[in-house]
């Protein structure tokens, strides 16, 4: 029993992982269905089928799901798409990233799961191990399985070995005592039944020390202080690691964080006509934790990119790096590039590096920006093609139904797309504070900044605004880049890292894709300017390009920037203001926040459901071997010798006794049988105070009664002993 439930625990790790895959793109029924069928045929089937013919239907079943995946691809030939995923998977892609992960998890699944469990039931223990092992180290590869589930397979696996050996060892003992190899004896040289059994008892208790070993080693490991150069690629100016991070190398995911700091690192000079967003990247894939950006680049051979759908105009912006960096940003829509590094055209049209940026490099970007207005807005419609249903109103299943219905309640007078998109960008400035001292919610982040959060920052306006519109059947993504930055000449600027910025893009049939930010305009940019004065007052003045120092520029006109969309003047769009930089810290400190004043008492988070068990695995296992070890027996000794808690004269005598003749053994010799005490004190030239206390339990074992003053002075005589020596 305990190694199938190993077994369960050994493929229940990638089960889980393979559950989460789905749940994030749809509903898991159908996994869970599939998942089923294949335990059932397992079990139904272990005790008819040999195992060679096993091995055949999941070869069969694995065969299948493959074809059934490559016939579902989009492009021809197929088996280049499966090639080129399957590369990425194996050196650390997650599945996420892939567009049709849901079909690859409903191909993959019942393979493994169906030879698991068979050859768990065959008690072919080993063999049941390489299935699940293979699955969990296939997923542990793609970064899809986290520590946690990781370590539980292994736990499973090995449990499994180590339990089902037992089992195999058990099924082919013999049964006469005799010819037991592993029969005990007493001390004093008698057999006892029962060998067999002790010797099952302690490999039990065997394998649950490896267990905790397994659990608590790499437990005990992950404390090991490690440099933050081991950490981190770049310095980022601040304390730990950052939302910026995944601008730096333009990462095709990205983790929603607690408290955040800010770092005035100059990261870029642009020359522009005027200042937009400066773009980096956008995702499409919410996870309810993150977000991940799916498809893969294709090379830019120095053709033209797409315009948006409707009418343009052409800006041109010049990018030179102040740092090394890894991103190409630019004003959205980007159509032609031109510089170093070379680039590749992301899946969602933007530009991205082949390498990486060092200081000095430069390049141009001619962006067509699109002119719309808030009418043709309104009446962009609902066309909108499946892929990008399909793609941009994801959500995952596990999605709480109060989001949809709050935001239908705040949006039900909104006639169209456009008005619903107004409608939750206002109330979202107007209703959530900022702050970048926050705690990151354990579950799905824009249902808690929805309804439990007060605060937040702008990953968290924009992740809930996005999640909000998507259950309404709106397309939206999550976009990542640069505020306009300090000005400092006519059509300059200054960069920074606190420039980081995260918004909302809401695709409009024949106009594209709008920008919108939800994030509140003030309190970000009166940290942001803290922060530059900061760092102004505790650092030298900052240079750029030919090493001029960094100075405001105070326009001649008091204009506001750009706005996000053109508008024909009747009505204001949503328009483009200077925010604070967010940038994330693993250490929960914040650069402009960083008292708990006003915060409250903070919980302890609760473990998973998953610490729990292999908290009670290492727990089990830790009793275990402190019982093989003798280290329970030993601390209860110690505890019996110290501290004798009274009950009534007669059992206060005796107990004192014992321990004052315990503490004798150790110093001089246990009394041998037969020896009377009177004799064995003799032996051992016991002092005065023993003879005492011999006499008094003497005087109980025959006189049958003694006093509350005698238990007092057995314990107090006892005591000292144990105390003196």
């Amino acid at each position: 029993m305990l190694a199938l439930l190993a077994a369960a625990l050994a493929i229940g790790a990638p089960l889980r992982t393979m559950f989460y895959l789905s749940d994030v793109v749809g509903d898991p029924t159908l996994f869970l269905a599939l998942t089923a069928l294949s335990l059932v045929g397992a079990t139904l089937l272990a005790r008819v089928l040999r195992p060679p013919l096993a091995v055949g239907v999941g070869a069969v079943l694995f065969a299948g799901g493959l074809g059934a995946y490559i016939l579902n691809l989009s492009t021809n030939p197929a088996i280049t798409e499966l090639l080129g995923d399957t590369a990425a998977l194996l050196t650390g892609r997650s599945l996420l990233q892939i567009a049709k992960v849901r079909l690859w998890v409903l191909s993959f699944a019942p393979a493994p799961v169906f030879l698991t469990w068979y050859f768990a039931l065959r008690r072919w223990y080993v063999t049941a191990t390489l299935a699940a092992g293979t699955a969990l180290a296939f997923f542990a590869l793609t970064t899809d399985a986290g520590v946690v589930t990781t370590l539980l397979g292994v736990v499973g696996i090995a449990a499994t070995i180590g339990f089902g050996t037992l089992d195999t060892l058990s099924a082919d003992e013999p049964t006469d005592l005799t010819k037991r190899p592993d029969a005990m004896t007493d001390s004093d040289g008698t057999e006892r039944a029962g060998g067999d059994n002790d010797g099952i008892d302690a490999g039990r208790r065997a394998v649950l020390e490896q267990l905790a070993a397994i659990i608590v080693v790499p437990a005990a490991l992950s404390q090991v202080p490690i440099t933050r150069d081991s950490l981190l690629s770049y310095d980022d100016g601040s304390d730990g690691q950052t939302v910026e991070g995944s601008l730096f190398d333009a990462g095709e995911s990205l983790s929603v964080q607690g408290s955040i700091s800010l770092t005035p690192e100059i990261r870029y000079t642009v020359e522009s006509e005027e200042p937009r967003y400066w773009r980096v990247t956008s995702y499409d894939r919410y996870t309810g934790n993150g977000w991940v950006r799916t498809g893969n680049p294709t090379p830019y051979d120095d053709q033209r990119l797409d315009s948006p759908e409707g009418e343009t105009r052409t800006l041109r912006q010049e990018f030179r790096a102040e740092s090394t960096i890894g991103t190409v940003p630019a004003a959205w829509k980007p159509v032609r590039y031109s510089g170093e590094p070379s680039v590749s055209v992301s899946s969602e049209g933007g530009f991205q590096p082949d390498g990486t940026l060092s200081t000095g490099d430069s390049y141009e970007v001619r962006s067509e920006l699109l002119v719309a207005t808030p009418d043709g807005l309104r009446a962009a419609g609902t066309d909108y093609d499946d892929a990008t249903i399909e793609l941009y109103t994801q959500l995952p299943d596990s999605t709480p139904d109060r989001v949809a219905e709050r935001t239908a309640i705040l949006t039900a007078n909104a006639e169209n797309p456009y008005e619903t998109a107004l409608v939750v960008e206002r109330w979202l400035q107007d209703s959530k504070g900022y702050s970048l001292d926050v705690d990151r919610p354990d579950f799905n982040v824009a249902d808690a900044f929805l309804f439990e959060m007060d605060e937040g920052y702008c990953v968290y306006f924009a992740t809930t605004m996005v999640t909000m519109l998507r259950t309404q059947g709106i397309p939206a993504r999550m976009t990542v880049g640069y505020t306009s930055g300090q000005r400092i000449d006519e059509n300059q600027w200054v960069v920074r890292g606190l420039n980081s910025h995260a918004w909302v893009e809401v695709y409009f049939p024949d106009q594209g894709w709008v920008q919108f930010d939800p994030t509140p305009s003030g309190p970000r940019e009166e940290i942001r300017q803290q922060r530059i004065e900061d760092a102004s007052s505790d650092e030298s003045s900052p240079t750029v390009g030919d090493g001029n120092p960094v100075e405001q520029y105070t326009p001649s006109d008091t204009s506001t920037p750009a706005p996000l969309t053109e508008t024909d003047g009747t009505e204001t769009g949503p328009t483009e203001t200077p925010t604070a930089t967010e940038t994330d810290t693993s250490t929960g400190t914040a650069g402009a926040s960083d008292t708990d004043e006003g915060r409250g008492l903070r919980l302890p988070e609760l473990p998973s459901r998953e610490e729990v068990t292999l908290g009670v695995v290492a727990l089990l296992g830790i009793a275990a071997g402190a019982r093989r070890s003798g280290l329970s027996e030993r601390a209860y000794r110690a505890v019996w010798l110290r501290y004798q808690r009274r009950v009534d004269p007669e059992t206060d005598v005796e107990r004192a006794f014992q321990r004052a003749m315990h503490v004798l053994a150790i110093e001089h010799r246990s009394r041998k049988s037969g020896e009377t005490v009177r004799a064995y004190l003799d032996a051992i030239e016991a002092d005065n105070r023993v003879r005492r206390l011999a006499a008094l339990r003497e005087r109980l074992r025959y006189g049958g009664e003694v006093s509350e003053a005698m238990a007092d002075e057995a314990v107090e005589i006892a005591d000292e002993i144990v105390s003196e020596h």
